[in-house]
Order: structure tokens, then sequence, then C-alpha cells
């Protein structure tokens, strides 16, 4: 097994920072290479990040081993649990790997749970014993001494960053973004001028004509300056706008960050392409198709390191209005699924009398009236005497 782990990481190291090829624009010159600092900047990439570790972080951990449960809600004395889980998720997300410290005392109890750095851990995979995690802040550390949050890994041990293994879509983001930025500065958003001058003139003049222009009507300093031209020289609107290319490269940028990370594009703000029955619909995809898969790798890390499953209550993400909660309520009391305090214990309402009890109602019962053919069906008549008559 170790044999093949080297194999796979025949250089010996795992770092956290990954590398991501060049991409050339049409005439050669490289594409900038993507950096994850770079890609936050770009806000469906922040908030698709930020939304996934920061519902890791408030779903609460739950352990039976009331030791390890203290340890999680309150993991040291200088961050919450809270930010501790955040920060961890969050460096998974963007960089394929979250790492914290596990601190033991020497009777071997667990004494904090720390961050670690980004940038400062790497995985050696040299040492015959098998592999070991170097800190630049503590040294050696064994895998019992790590948690280590990992996105998508090729061989499981080391994950890759999303937004490096989809830098070109990320990419296409940043670039349309750093266009349209480009084309306000320069006033070129709505339209383009066309300068046509009656007379044939030589290239230096049409520089000079076209850098007179630039200077004095292009850019936010020069919005609504009037236009004088001479020499019957006219000035036209070239056909086509930039602005709507620009506004569908920007929706599909969204689009395609929704798809690298699993979450719905309209929960990164796109307002066209997607129509959900309701927002419970919407958060149930976000669910299934994302975040249970970030908290399924976090409980299996804890649960391989610390010995216990943590249980992950996911209600709160898909909660949903109070119009579908109280139907869903009324069907569960009336069924007697549910009694009444637990329904209002639902809803943090308090207690009434005799709401413990289970009532079901009438048409869902085997008694209590009388059938269409006049036979009572109450109790210690059976369904038999309705043939006899």
């Amino acid at each position: 097994m170790l044999d093949s782990i080297r194999k796979w990481w025949s250089y010996g190291w795992g770092s956290s920072y990954g590398g991501s090829g060049h991409t050339l624009f049409a005439d050669g010159r490289p594409v900038p290479m993507l950096t994850q600092p770079a890609a936050l900047g770009y806000p469906a990439v922040l908030r698709a990040v930020t939304l996934i570790s920061n519902d890791c972080a408030r779903l609460e951990l739950e352990f039976e081993d009331p030791y390890l449960q203290q340890i999680f809600d309150r993991p040291n004395e200088f961050i919450s649990a809270y930010e501790l889980k955040r920060q961890a998720i969050f460096q998974a997300l963007v960089y394929g790997n979250g790492f914290l410290l596990i601190n033991r005392r020497l009777n071997g109890k667990i004494g904090e749970l720390a961050p670690l750095r980004v940038g400062s851990v790497a995985l050696d995979t040299s040492n015959p014993a098998g592999p070991t995690y170097r800190s630049t802040d503590y040294g050696v550390l064994q895998p019992s001494q790590v948690l280590h949050f990992r996105a998508f890994a090729m061989d499981g041990l080391w994950g890759q960053s999303p937004l490096n293994m989809c830098s070109d879509s990320v990419n296409i983001g940043l670039l349309t973004e750093q266009s349209t930025m480009q084309s306000v500065q320069n006033g070129t958003a709505s339209d383009k001028a066309v300068i046509t001058h009656p007379l044939n003139i030589n290239a230096a003049a049409r520089k000079a004509i076209q850098a007179e222009y630039l200077q004095n009507h292009t850019g936010a300093a020069n919005a609504g300056k009037p236009l004088v031209v001479s020499e019957n020289v006219r000035v036209d609107k070239l056909a086509g706008s930039i602005t709507p290319a620009l506004n569908d490269s920007r929706r599909y940028s969204v689009e395609e960050v929704g798809r690298v990370f699993g979450i719905p594009a309209a929960m990164l703000g796109s307002t066209q392409g997607n129509a959900y029955g309701s927002l419970e619909f919407l958060a149930r995809m976000y669910l299934n198709g994302c975040l249970v898969h970030w908290l399924e790798m976090m409980a299996g890390e804890i649960e391989l390191k610390l010995g216990e499953k943590p249980y992950i209550d996911i209600d709160e993400v898909v909660r949903p209005g109070i119009s579908e909660t109280m139907t869903a309520m009324r069907t569960a009391i009336e069924a007697g699924i549910l009694t009444r305090n637990e329904a209002r214990d639902w809803i943090d309402y308090e207690e009434v009398e005799g709401g413990d009890e289970f009532i079901q109602a009438l048409n869902l019962g085997t008694g209590g009236g009388q059938s269409n053919a006049g036979i009572d069906t109450s109790e210690g008549n059976s369904p038999g005497d309705l043939e006899d008559a």
C-alpha cells in the first residue's frame, strides 16, 4: 500500500498550494495563472466558498462522549467552535486541504484543537513507516495529531483545489470582470463610436484624432461632456454593444462556479435560467448536491482520528416556511404521528395541558360513528357486521 502511495507521490511531498497550467489567448499570450487569492476576488467564488464553509460551521456536532463534546464546543481559548470549523472547511474549499492540530496532553487526552496556517503544512510520503505531516510551526506531526479536511483527492490523501481543477472557468469569470471594469473606465460599456473623416488622412492623423477623442471623451471624468467636431467629421455609433455580451459571459461564469461547487446558480445571485418551486426545494438541492458531502467528509475524518462519528442535525438547512410547517404539523397531529406538544416544541411554543396525548381524526380511525348502512362503528363492532346487515 505504501509503495503505491509513493508512486502516486513520486516527488515525496504534497503541498497545500496547487499549480495551474497556462492557457493561451487566441493571439498566443498566456492567460495569467490562477491563484487562490485572486480567485476569491471573483464574487461568485467568494460567495460559494463562504456559503459552504459558513453552513458547515453553523451545524452543531453532537457526540455521545461528553469530553469530545466539550472539546468541540470550546476547542481552545482563542477561537470559537464556529470559527474553527469555518476556517478549516474554507481552506479545504479554496486550497483543497484544511488542517486542525489535535494538541494532546501527556496522558493522551485532547487538550485543544487549533487551526494550522495556510501553506504551513505538507504531506511527506517518503517515510518507510508511513505518511507524516510536516508543519513549519510544529515540525513532524503524525496523522493522529492532525484533522485533515480535504476536497476531492485523486489518491485519497491530498485534496485537489476545486479552483485549480476548473481554473479555466474561473479565469473566464475574472477576465470578464476585468473587461467590464475596463469598459466602464474607457466609457465604452454602452456603445462604441466611429469617427469618419471626409478626407483620406494618413495614419498619424488618424492616431491623433483617436488620441484626442480618448483623452477628452472617455472615462468617468469625461462623462456628459459635449462632443465638438470640425472639418465635416462625422461621429456615429457602432452597431452592436459590448454590454449584452459581457452580461451573458458574467451569467455563464456564475453558473460555472455553481457547477464547480454543486450549488444552484440562484443561490449565487443568478437571476436567469433557473426556476424553482420553493425555497425549501432550492435548499434541498444545495443540501443533497453539495453540503452533505462536505459534512460527511468532516464527520468521517473526526471518526477516524478521534474514534467517534458526530451526529449532525441538518434540519436547520432545509427548514420550511411557517405556512408549510403548520400544514405538515397539522397532518402529523391528525395522523397520530406527533402530539400537540411535540409540534409546539418544534416551533418553540410552550406546552399546553393535555398536549402530550396522541389524537386521531375520526375519519382515520376504526370507530366513532355510523356507516352509510346505519351500522354503529364504535368499539365492539367489526367490519364483518356490515355484511350481516
